[in-house]
């Protein structure tokens, strides 16, 4: 894994561009599922020729249906996550809502030991109590503030709870299945269900303005972060990849977008 640490730092710099940009997408008239539609679409529309040519893909679809069913499931849960958490910007500051978002850590610990038989290392209890306690406080004291709502903050902490799902269930799959495989089929559940949830979640309101953003949202943020994490969970457990995105909220770029969006 320690050769890996530079993919680790690069899939965080890549995914906290992706508050920012939500917000943004919403701002110039998109409906939130309709971003997370356009984002995944783009995502699985690159990695299918790849994934097709190198026979990936049909790895995936000919896997055995326990795999099969859990990447399912993962591509289900992604769609609920981005449904909840896109939806709470709509409420919520960009940094208040991510920030609350990356309290996943707490779920994934709670469940990779029961679910995956691979519990959370004694050593990293202590900080990893003390970033989601901070993560979750920022959250909590953004209720008596200028941007405070009870709404955005109970949507991103159930979109936590729907990543942590994803990871999980992304652990379990990518044991035995190709990454490239087996994102391309994920991202394309994940467009396919977010596509069926558009008319009773906002419409399908997309803008010229707002393709850019999510056009951002597929290249920097799914497949130079996302991603990246996805292949990752083929070496090291899903806590620790929901650990390292601990640090989105404070990201270079999130900070950027905290002060040029709001």
């Amino acid at each position: 894994m320690k050769n890996k640490a530079w993919l680790v730092a690069l899939a965080v710099i890549g995914v906290s561009v992706s508050g920012p940009m939500v917000k943004w997408s919403l701002a110039c008239g998109a409906s939130p599922v309709m971003v997370a539609f356009g984002r995944m679409l783009i995502s699985a529309a690159i990695l299918f020729i790849p994934a097709l040519h190198s026979g990936e893909l049909m790895a995936v679809l000919r896997a055995p249906r326990r795999q099969l069913l859990l990447a399912c499931a993962a591509g289900l849960l992604l769609a609920m996550h981005y449904a909840s958490w896109m939806t709470s910007m709509s409420y919520a500051s960009t940094f208040v809502s991510t920030a609350l978002v990356c309290t996943q850590p707490l779920f994934v610990a709670a469940l990779s030991g029961v679910l995956l038989h691979e519990p959370i290392k004694r050593e990293a209890i202590p900080g990893a109590v003390v970033a989601v306690i901070g993560a979750a406080a920022i959250g909590l004291l953004s209720m008596n503030g200028e941007h405070g709502s009870l709404v955005g903050d109970i949507l991103a902490l159930v979109g936590a709870m729907f990543i942590a799902g994803h990871w999980l269930c992304g652990r379990a799959a990518r044991r035995d299945l190709p990454a490239i495989g087996y994102m391309t089929f994920v991202y394309g559940v994940t467009a396919l269900c977010l596509l069926a949830m558009a008319p009773f979640t906002g419409g399908f309101a997309v803008t010229i303005p707002s393709l850019g953003g999510i056009l951002v949202l597929a290249l920097v943020c799914t497949l130079g972060g996302h991603a990246l994490m996805t292949y990752l969970l083929g070496f090291v457990s899903a806590d620790v990849v929901s650990f390292a995105l601990l640090g989105e909220p404070i990201g270079v770029f999130q900070g950027i977008g905290v002060v040029l969006i709001g």
